[in-house]
């Protein structure tokens, strides 16, 4: 999994409590905007913060690759990051930038949940911050028609992550 990483430098804090460590998973749609505010609202508190932002771009269909390789996942992966991630997490980087909070930021390719969790792992996260996906024609029909529920992403992350989840609506 191929990672791009872009870090600012820590702002300067009087508290003696350690930082408090966020996730924060951008997604590039509407929510994202609900999603960093939620995230900017927590520097209000007494605790410092640094935030991780996320963006996560899901794997293609092997099938595509037939043929090509490592060489051309490779350069795939690194389209996939410049065409959809950089942009999503380039905005909020700035809206963070701006807040004067440290953060470090963070493009992935893979599946969301296993790449949720990994990330959230490896950067010694204590909190993820992630929005609920709106629910489809699909999701709102199979639990009154037949009493199924589909597992969004943030369900699937609370379901295994050992850290708490905020999931913004």
């Amino acid at each position: 999994m191929a990672t791009a990483h872009h870090e600012t430098a820590p702002a300067q804090t009087t508290s003696a409590l350690p930082p408090l460590r966020a996730l924060v998973v951008i997604d590039g749609s509407a929510r994202t905007g609900r999603v960093v505010d939620y995230a900017l609202s927590l520097a209000q508190g007494r605790r410092p913060i640094e935030l991780v932002l996320l963006g996560v771009v899901r794997e293609p269909p092997d099938g595509r690759l037939r043929g090509y390789g490592t060489f051309k996942r490779d350069e795939l992966h690194a389209r996939l990051k410049d065409a959809i991630g950089r942009r999503a997490v380039g905005a909020a980087a700035r809206r963070v930038d701006q807040a004067g909070i440290a953060h470090r930021d963070r493009i992935e390719v893979g599946d969301p949940v296993e790449t949720i969790l990994n990330v959230a792992s490896e950067e010694g996260c204590d909190l993820v911050v992630v929005a609920d996906a709106p629910a489809g024609a699909i999701t709102r029909w199979l639990p009154r028609a037949l009493g199924l529920a589909l597992a969004t992403v943030a369900t699937q992350i609370i379901q295994t992550i050992t850290v708490p989840v905020v999931v913004v609506k």
